[in-house]
């Protein structure tokens, strides 16, 4: 029974095939048939005021790269243009049951279609080497295969959270939309073979056709999003850790000698870093990313940090005779009252004992000021200060590049 079974299958598909019940000689005379008096200067409809209606529907392979410099996008797929030739009907009964056949791209009329915003040179879809199929009520289908380079406008104010939204826009050059009208596909932007980015993913793709007075046209719409990984772990961390390196510049007392080497050494390290992932930041003159500016105020945090540690220097040695502006006197006041080491802290306890007994448990007075009392001050307030207000810029940073 299964052998039965088997054999009639065979036998069916035997009966249904149609190019492989045909002879070469009877396909070449199908062709030669068809294409004799063909002119594939005219479009391939009986009443020349009507439209030759195009199906086009792309097929995505890989997303090569992005240029975010020269805007471009790079993509590698085929489109499938699909239209009717009412000149290349036949009657497959009668011609053998040959279904359907193959003709060179060149030798039937085709449309025009054209990358309309490609970034090379302006040229023909396909090629002489590429063939339609055809089948008996002149249903052609193409699938000219390309490496497609088109403009994209790039905006990388999010960078490296960034999204972009691509256009590929192919358009009938020659006709107008009265002459060849493209259509939409149900497929719209498939995939074929797809191989993933390691630096993008694809979110949404879109199809849209556009038609005015003059023209046809389809635009195939890719948005992106970057990964964001790679440039998190080699750049925007890299970078917290050195602002957080400048911060420790306020922890060294100006005694030790090495405040001053350390404040160069960080500046130069920031530097230097700086200048190597600007290097890596897509250049764009259109927008700025964020996190430019973050590198760019971090690097006058440092210039400012080295600052401070000149001028500290330069009050720690001065004589304990000179005089000293209210402005430091209000700074070491209001450092040893945040620290709890002077009486404003201890108000209560003050009203209590005498001037004498304060004095013996060692509770500094107003008039107890030194330039080392002044220096300590500043590193009290410059540490807390640029702390805090890291925390708060590196905080505003991430917001603003993750809320796309």
């Amino acid at each position: 029974m299964n052998r039965f079974l088997l054999l009639l299958y065979f036998s069916f598909a035997f009966l249904l095939s149609g190019v492989d019940g045909s002879t070469p000689a009877q396909v070449n005379n199908l062709i030669s048939t068809l294409l004799q008096g063909y002119d594939k200067r005219t479009r391939p409809v009986n009443d020349q005021d009507k439209a030759v209606k195009i199906h086009i529907s792309f097929y995505l392979s890989i997303v090569n790269d992005i240029d975010e410099v020269a805007e471009k996008f790079v993509t590698t797929g085929w489109l499938s243009l699909s239209w009717t030739d009412q000149n290349l009907v036949w009657d497959y009964a009668a011609n053998h049951d040959i279904y359907s056949i193959h003709l060179n791209q060149n030798d039937i009329w085709k449309p025009d279609i054209v990358l309309k915003n490609g970034f090379t040179k302006f040229k023909e879809m396909g090629g002489s080497f590429y063939y339609v199929s055809v089948d008996s009520s002149g249903y052609v289908s193409w699938y000219p295969y390309e490496v497609f380079e088109t403009r994209c406008s790039i905006d990388i104010t999010h960078f490296p959270y960034d999204k972009q939204t691509c256009k590929i826009v192919f358009i009938v050059w020659s006709y107008s939309v009265n002459q060849v009208e493209i259509e939409k596909s149900p497929n719209g932007v498939d995939y074929y073979e797809f191989e993933e980015n390691s630096v993008w993913t694809i979110l949404d793709t879109e199809s849209i056709v556009n038609k005015d007075k003059y023209e046809s046209e389809i635009i195939f719409k890719i948005e992106l999003q970057r990964k964001p990984k790679y440039f998190v772990m080699n750049m925007i961390l890299p970078v917290l850790c050195l602002s957080l390196l400048s911060l420790l510049v306020f922890l060294i007392p100006v005694d030790a000698g090495e405040k001053m080497g350390y404040s160069i050494t960080v500046f130069l390290s920031f530097a230097v870093f700086l200048s190597i992932i600007s290097a890596e930041l897509p250049v764009n003159s259109e927008s700025t990313s964020t996190l430019s500016f973050y590198l760019v105020l971090q690097m006058g945090v440092g210039t400012l940090v080295l600052v401070i540690s000149a001028i500290q220097l330069r009050l720690h040695h001065r004589k304990t005779t000179a005089d000293m502006s209210q402005i430091f006197r209000k700074m070491v006041k209001l450092d040893r009252c945040l620290r709890c080491k002077s009486g404003c802290c201890l108000s209560k306890k003050v009203r209590a004992i005498e001037k004498n007994e304060i004095e013996e448990q060692g509770i500094h007075t107003d008039d107890d000021i030194e330039w080392t009392d002044v220096t300590s001050a500043i590193d009290f307030f410059g540490f807390w200060l640029f702390f805090i207000f890291n925390i708060v810029v590196t905080s505003y940073l991430f917001i603003s590049i993750t809320s796309s």
